[in-house]
């Protein structure tokens, strides 16, 4: 693969089926010591061209990446915002999964907000002329990242939903320990519930504040940030 990080800066796992491949991992925030005088990633953090200072100016700040050898059988855990790039060494077959949780959507709400922002920079020569200029930054984000802004307050709003109704139905880890072992791994407990839903009430405060979002039609959203918030602090 080329260099980068997953997609809305979310946790992964990759499982080898079969195969071997080779990780290079770089912790989050390496990332910047890696662009190029533009701003640009690298495609192959491995080309010699890093080492031209005048290209890459902060290439020798970076840290050697962490380097894996995955064999077949074995899972690969990918921490949110870890940039990477990946070889199979031979033929592989892998089960790759993506998430974001209450750890995490704080750090999905940035990069969507960083990614706007390049939008906004890219086009701002059209502000002016283009009616509904936001609009159209919000389409071509979209069509980016596969999200806007109006699909992250549903997103949030199905976590939340999700996590009242496990503290409406009472349900806690422990006594789904004592009752079924399998409940157990595939429930979220009370207290689970509750930080997702303290973590989405920060993101959902910010995403409502939020000027950019403000500025679209929000009339479709049902319910409405501030009735989603009402609830999920009465919730809480």
């Amino acid at each position: 693969t080329p260099f980068h990080a997953d997609v809305f800066r979310s946790y992964s796992w990759s499982a080898n089926i079969c195969g071997r491949k080779k990780w290079l991992l770089y912790p989050a925030g390496q990332e910047e010591f890696l662009k190029d005088c533009h701003g640009n990633l690298p495609f192959d953090v491995t080309a010699p061209d890093l080492r031209d200072k005048r290209i890459y100016p902060r290439f020798s700040q970076s840290q050697p990446p962490l380097e894996i050898i995955q064999e077949s059988g074995e899972i690969v855990f990918i921490p949110s915002g870890w940039h990477h790039q990946v070889y199979n060494l031979e033929d592989t077959i892998s089960i790759n999964h993506n998430w974001v949780n209450g750890c995490n959507v704080a750090v999905m709400w940035c990069f969507l907000q960083d990614e706007l922002a390049a939008v906004q920079r890219e086009i701002n020569q059209w502000k002016d002329p283009v009616d509904d200029w936001h609009l159209q930054c919000q389409l071509i984000m979209k069509s980016c990242t596969g999200i806007d802004y109006k699909e992250f307050y549903n997103f949030l709003k199905v976590i939340a939903e999700n996590r009242i109704s496990i503290l409406e139905k009472g349900l806690d880890e422990e006594s789904s320990s004592r009752n079924d072992s399998k409940a157990a791994i595939s429930t979220l407990g009370m207290l689970h519930a509750v930080f997702d839903l303290k973590r989405t009430v920060k993101v959902l405060s910010s995403l409502s504040a939020n000027e950019d979002f403000r500025k679209l039609d929000l009339t479709s959203l049902s319910p409405s940030p501030e009735a989603l918030l009402q609830h999920l602090e009465s919730a809480i």
